[in-house]
């Protein structure tokens, strides 16, 4: 009987130990995981601005391509 209430103490003490450690996870985590958060919106920013970037560059490419033959000196073509 004796073994009985010791398992059920240790059971009952895991239990508040894998409380505690998820408490403490998840404070330690919650920083984190809001930095990665932050870090994830600047990165779709970054990825916005790149393709608008990359549609204005393709867009001068064409013109210069269309101009080239008008003035003195071609414009070399560029291969991106």
């Amino acid at each position: 009987m004796n073994y009985m209430v010791d398992m059920e103490l240790l059971k009952a003490i895991e239990e508040m130990m894998d409380r505690k450690l998820d408490e403490k996870l998840e404070q330690k985590l919650a920083p984190i995981i809001q930095r990665l958060d932050r870090v994830e919106g600047e990165l779709c920013e970054v990825k916005e601005g790149l393709a608008e970037v990359r549609t204005g560059v393709n867009a001068l490419l064409e013109w210069g391509d269309e101009v080239s033959g008008t003035i003195a000196f071609p414009i070399p073509k560029m291969n991106l």
